[in-house]
């Protein structure tokens, strides 16, 4: 869950701030200074065992009264409406609310992982047990990062986690995601803290789930211009998302091929002409020279580019923005009037011209040389 659910439905207050501790990616020796320091006023050290909610309690400092209220409020926030039930719309408008990114949104998940009876709706005693479950599951796995036992997890901790799961992760992309759980910003995590960031995640907390959790918070996007942290590559399943993506790729080009086509006929005539006969035209009659093929190419890649455009502007806004920030936007439809006011039509069109070098020499060069190795195969 975001940092901005905590202080949306937390009717206890600011907690109260650990004591300092050093970087993300400090020595070895000052993160034991650092346990240290963090374990004063926390959850005294225990060997590892059985765990119950009084564990749970004694982690967040708060009583079982403090607790009810705070679940209550939270089911509160989602229910706007004071009916007392909450359905897949109040959810989904909820976790909006909360400023949890587009692509991370599991509103119909964690519909599911509360609605015991499977009736679609649910009750505050159903939310209730969703919160006791999620909340006994996520501290299993902080006292199984949580080595020291001191109630925080240091980053050497998290990264030795990490790396035991299989997963590799270098010294700045484990500051990264400290720092985006660590909302104090000390240098270590808090029990508190890792709750706010997977209350809400309806999946089974494993640190690989976690871990791709983190990844979609960052704003991943799996598209013709991919946004990747660096971690994806070296993943242990890295070899998935390149086939995967292989594939799709090809599906595509291969299933909107004869469109293409079809559009360059059409684009290139200087008669009134129709679908239909330009599809005749295309069966019937010989292909042109390499030349008006090159010059096809050029045509139909700058149009294309030049009017799809917009929405790659809109799409590269809303992953580069701040997810956590005041001035976040809600949506498309916000980005898009936001835009045309602030900027102007042009606005749309910034970075046009680097776009259209790349595109318009790909798309002639690519239909030249199909359409002269299909002549050369005798595929005509």
């Amino acid at each position: 869950m975001p940092g901005a659910a905590a202080h949306a439905v937390d009717s206890r207050g600011p907690a109260t701030p650990p004591p300092s501790s050093p970087s993300p990616v400090a020595a070895a020796a000052g993160a034991t200074a650092a346990a240290a320091e963090a374990g004063a006023g926390r959850e005294p050290a225990r060997k590892a065992g059985p765990v119950t909610m009084e564990h749970v309690l004694l982690a967040l400092h708060e009583t079982e009264d403090e607790r009810e209220a705070r679940i209550r409020d939270m089911f509160a926030f989602f229910d706007d409406t004071g009916r007392g039930q909450l359905d897949y719309a109040q959810i989904e408008a909820g976790l909006a609310a909360l400023q949890v990114p587009a692509e991370c949104k599991y509103a119909r998940e964690l519909l599911r992982a509360c609605d015991r009876d499977r009736d679609g709706r649910v009750g505050y005693d159903d939310f209730r047990r969703y919160m006791d479950d999620k909340e006994l599951e996520l501290y299993r796995i902080f006292q199984a990062i949580d080595v020291e036992h001191n109630g925080c997890i240091l980053p050497e901790e998290l990264w030795d986690a990490l790396v035991k799961a299989g997963i590799e992760i270098n010294d700045e992309e484990l500051a990264r995601f400290v720092e985006h759980v660590d909302k104090d910003n000390n240098g270590i995590i808090t029990f508190e803290e890792w709750r706010d960031f997977l209350l809400l995640y309806p999946n089974e907390a494993t640190i690989e789930n976690i871990y791709h959790h983190w990844e979609r918070v960052c704003l991943v996007d799996i598209g013709e211009q991919a946004v990747i942290p660096e971690g994806i590559s070296k993943h242990v399943n890295a070899s998935k998302y390149l086939i995967a993506g292989g594939i799709a790729g090809a599906a595509s080009r291969t299933a909107t091929a004869p469109l293409d086509r079809l559009k360059v006929i059409m684009q290139v005539q200087t008669t009134r002409t129709t679908v239909m006969h330009a599809i005749k035209d295309i069966w019937s009659k010989g292909d042109p020279g390499p030349l008006v093929q090159l010059g096809c190419g050029t045509v139909s890649g700058a149009l294309g580019a030049t009017c799809v455009y917009p929405l790659q502007v809109i799409r590269t806004r809303l992953q580069a923005q701040q997810a956590n920030s005041e001035s976040a936007y809600r949506g498309m439809s916000d980005v898009f009037w936001r835009t045309l006011k602030h900027e102007g039509v042009s606005g749309f069109y910034k970075g046009i011209l680097p776009n259209l070098l790349k595109v318009v020499p790909a798309a002639s060069i690519t239909y030249l040389v199909y359409e002269a190795m299909k002549k050369n195969l005798s595929l005509d």
